[in-house]
């Protein structure tokens, strides 16, 4: 049975992953795309209108969900193309060469809805994709989830409230309140416990 527990997702985190397509012309194309796992097969993501990304989704119909920590992948994917060095050849698909695991994932369903916010209204699609495979390459594998890194940065604007003042502190009361929101938006029961015990502790201080 194929599970992403196997490579460490649970049910309801959102993840940051690279999702790689294939073009038109059969050359690979990779982004960045938060991950969303539903349930131990099935996952959401939501992609912006326009993107190489969903176009290449539509016409294919399935995609790879890599799973990795390299920073420069991240970077590099965000503001460019990477290198064809990068990728591997998997059947119709490619996957990041130095991914620890990937997910071959089919589409089942995939709506266009307009949705607003802080930035105005965008159009979205919103696909529903059933795992068809799971690769893992390395036994330690670890999905990124904006989470954990959330509640360790609010830890130390904690740790040195009471050494600011003025804009500085202000500065601070605004970044906690934008971490609280990330925390409570992509984490777990237990990040949510851990953020709000800290502004809990920032309110009193």
């Amino acid at each position: 049975m194929l599970d992403l527990k196997s490579v460490g997702m649970s049910k309801g985190m959102l993840y940051e992953t690279i999702i790689t397509t294939t073009n038109p012309d059969k050359t690979p194309n990779a982004a960045p795309i938060g991950v969303i796992c539903k349930s131990l097969n099935e996952i959401v993501v939501y992609l912006h209108e326009g993107s190489h990304t969903i176009k290449n989704i539509k016409n294919n119909g399935e995609f790879l969900v890599n799973i990795l920590k390299d920073p420069l992948i991240f970077v590099e994917s965000t503001m460019g193309d990477l290198p064809t060095e990068d990728f591997i050849k998997y059947h119709d698909n490619y996957s990041i060469r130095d991914a620890d695991a990937f997910v071959l994932a089919k589409v089942k369903d995939l709506k266009d809805v307009e949705r607003e916010d802080q930035f105005g209204i965008s159009r979205t699609s919103i696909v529903r994709a059933n795992v068809k495979e799971i690769i893992i390459n390395n036994e330690c594998v670890e999905p990124l989830n904006r989470a954990i890194y959330g509640v360790l940065e609010s830890l130390v604007y904690l740790s040195r409230k009471e050494i600011v003042s003025g804009k500085t502190e202000e500065l601070y009361n605004m970044r906690m309140k934008e971490i609280s929101r990330i925390v409570n938006k992509v984490g777990s029961a237990e990040h949510k416990q851990a953020v709000k015990k800290v502004m809990k502790a920032w309110d009193d201080e």
